[in-house]
């Protein structure tokens, strides 16, 4: 009986988090948390987040943590900046400064190496790689609305 795809992608998944493992053993970027990492990503993606709105991405993670780790992300690593609004002082917007927005595309660049060795595991044809890219894009558009990456929080404005 053939296994089904979410089977392949577990397998596939652990083999890419070890090869990602095994590329980064020892090495923490910059000396950040794999939290701290993600945040980066995060707000990269959307260039602007409000705290709380960070929050909603990580469930089971405090607004007050959130809150705490991007503080040390501004005060420490000078990664992100932090903005109260005027109209709101309870909320707080996050962007990523140029030292963060420089450490991002570094770990970007790092992802898209071991990236690069998955896909050229695929041996794929042109036709076959044009299909890949279509069903990814499909996914990544499915997951941003799963995660509600295109919608922004009204609490934020």
């Amino acid at each position: 009986m053939a296994k089904s795809i979410e089977m392949i992608l577990a397998e596939m998944s652990l083999r890419v988090r070890l090869l990602m493992s095994a590329e980064n053993a020892g090495k923490r970027i910059a000396g950040l948390s794999e939290r701290e990492t993600l945040l980066l990503e995060l707000i990269g993606t959307k260039k602007e987040l409000c705290i709380s709105e960070i929050a909603e991405f990580f469930g089971g993670v405090s607004s007050s943590t959130i809150s705490m780790t991007i503080t040390k992300l501004w005060r420490k690593h000078k990664l992100v900046d932090k903005k109260i609004m005027p109209r709101n002082q309870r909320v707080t917007m996050v962007s990523l400064t140029d030292k963060g927005q420089q450490l991002l595309a570094e770990i970007k660049k790092d992802q898209l190496m071991i990236y690069k060795t998955v896909t050229e595991s695929l041996g794929l044809a042109q036709e076959q790689d044009e299909n890949l890219r279509k069903l990814l894009k499909n996914s990544i558009r499915f997951f941003d609305k799963q995660l509600g990456l295109n919608k922004r929080n009204p609490h934020c404005k």
